[in-house]
């Protein structure tokens, strides 16, 4: 149903979201002005960030068609996670960004998603530095800004001595906090430079700070699992990583996409059986990088057998319990309500600058449904990406009506064998949707 609370929406979110959709690409902001259906996805979702508020752990496969909304779910459920007072990671894969990989495309990813780490004040990434000192300037207060040494570091970072890697943290921590304190930029890039991961030699490392090793390839994981408990000692309740285009995996040589496979295996295991904290990973991925039995997670035996379907669970008895969440594409009654949603921020939420009528959106819909092909307009991004270049040209020609763009549409509504059941079912729906 169209949402009538009155809503304000600034120009520059307005501008954002419209140019947006109109690439076909998912909002960065405002994704509460548009967002339509998912309600018990959302819900599985909340208490997953609950839980990893509470020590737990969690991985989950958002599974959909491409442009069933899959992207735009993983950015909601960033914007959910900030609300818990989690800190995101966030990045796509691609063949030089890997979970597995050699010649630094793993820790290439590692730099992606530490360079995108966003929290609620930071929603737009590079948060890290703001992370940082805010906990230091906590320990320099208590410490009267004496100088930190890596050894009286140690009482702050106590809970991270379970890492292996955590004296290596600490000794790059000790480093950045006094150059804080310093007030030195330079040793403070230098220190952030290792801990975004972007020193490719052991040996620039140590002349540039005095450290033995260095995120690379082969511990990338490690440290995303010691940010997790670090972030905590920030104030923050743990760590969301949410990890899209899993579908290039299918792209990679067997050997190599069976190293990520294993890795995608290890983390679930790890999620599973405790081995983690405060750590939720969240993938996005397509049916096919899911389900195809020689190059997808299920050609590899232990994915497929932890990624298999609730054997009973169906459509109407769904299962969002385990790792595996299918985004179906969204219900003809939900693009009616996307659509007006859409109008709303077209109009800034200002009714008598509406572009189109409640009928014309009802005609939008029939002409989608009977046009050649219209299969493929029933997805998201598709429908909604057609929609938006109706408004933009009757916005950029305000004496033009929307049936003016839509061939065809005249006779397709007086074609009574192709329009009657469907001019019917969207009567009882608008009716509905204009009685609430």
């Amino acid at each position: 149903m169209e949402n009538k609370k009155k809503l304000n929406i600034r120009a520059k979110e307005r501008n954002a979201i419209i140019d947006s959709l109109k690439m076909g690409i998912v909002p960065k902001v405002g994704l509460q002005h548009i967002q339509v259906g998912r309600n018990d996805e959302i819900s599985e979702f909340i208490k997953d960030f609950e839980n990893v508020r509470e020590g737990g752990a969690k991985t989950r496969f958002i599974i959909g068609d491409f442009g069933a909304g899959k992207t735009f779910f993983l950015n909601l459920a960033k914007l959910l996670a900030h609300e818990h007072n989690l800190v995101v990671m966030n990045a796509d894969l691609t063949v030089d960004c890997l979970l597995s990989g050699t010649e630094g495309k793993s820790r290439h990813l590692f730099s992606e998603l530490v360079s995108n780490l966003s929290t609620k004040t930071r929603p737009n990434g590079n948060a890290l530095e703001a992370i940082i000192e805010s906990w230091a300037s906590k320990i320099l207060d208590e410490l009267d800004n004496a100088e930190i040494t890596t050894e009286n570091l140690q009482k702050y970072l106590a809970p991270l001595n379970k890492f292996v890697n955590c004296y290596d943290f600490a000794k790059v921590l000790s480093f950045y906090i006094n150059a804080y304190n310093d007030g030195n930029d330079v040793l403070i890039q230098k220190a952030l430079r290792w801990l975004r991961a972007e020193y490719s030699t052991k040996t620039e490392a140590r002349t540039e700070l005095g450290v033995r090793n260095i995120i690379d390839d082969s511990n990338f994981y490690d440290y995303i699992k010691l940010y997790s408990s670090f972030v905590r000692l920030a104030g923050y309740d743990g760590i969301v990583v949410c990890i899209d285009e899993l579908a290039v995996l299918a792209r990679l040589r067997s050997q190599t996409r069976n190293k990520n496979f294993e890795r995608l295996l290890n983390i679930i295991n790890d999620s599973t059986s405790g081995s983690t904290e405060n750590l939720e990973f969240i993938f996005g991925g397509t049916q096919e990088i899911l389900r195809d039995e020689n190059k997808g997670m299920f050609s590899y035996g232990a994915l497929k057998s932890r990624l298999a379907t609730n054997p009973f669970a169906d459509a109407t008895h769904k299962d969002l319990t385990g790792p595996v969440i299918e985004l179906p594409n969204l219900t003809q009654e939900e693009l009616m309500v996307l659509f007006f949603n859409i109008r709303n921020v077209f109009a800034s939420y200002n009714e008598s600058s509406y572009l189109v009528t409640n009928d014309e959106i009802t005609n939008f819909m029939k002409w989608i449904l009977n046009r050649l092909g219209a299969r493929s307009y029933l997805s998201p991004r598709e429908s909604v990406k057609t929609f938006v270049s109706l408004l933009t040209q009757l916005e950029n020609y305000p004496g033009t009506k929307a049936a003016d763009y839509l061939e065809g549409l005249g006779q397709m509504l007086t074609n009574e064998v192709q329009s009657e059941q469907v001019a019917e079912d969207h009567e009882d729906l608008l009716t509905l949707m204009l009685s609430n």
